[in-house]
């Protein structure tokens, strides 16, 4: 079992990497969704709010762990996701 902490801060600019280095120091895992490994294409930012990312491991975990029917569920058509198809790299 793992426990999943969502959105703690976005730390791009000022305080860029500050959220990684702290769970480092804390021995913390951390992970990202495999955006790249299930998405061609999406055109907007990569940045997803709480809310899809909470939605995103629900539907995850519905759909029998696949990531690819999550993803087609829960990003909104303004990110112009475009999902791999099987055996695409």
């Amino acid at each position: 079992d793992k426990i999943y902490v969502i959105g703690g801060i976005v730390d791009r600019n000022r305080l860029k990497g500050v959220a990684m280095d702290r769970a480092k120091e804390l021995g913390v895992s951390t992970a990202q969704l495999p955006l790249d490994k299930h998405l061609s294409k999406m055109t907007s930012t990569r940045v997803l709010t709480c809310n899809h990312v909470f939605d995103l491991l629900l539907r995850h975990r519905e759909n029998n762990n696949d990531w690819g029917k999550a993803l087609q569920q829960v990003l909104p058509s303004r990110k112009d996701a475009h999902i791999k198809k099987s055996g695409e790299q």
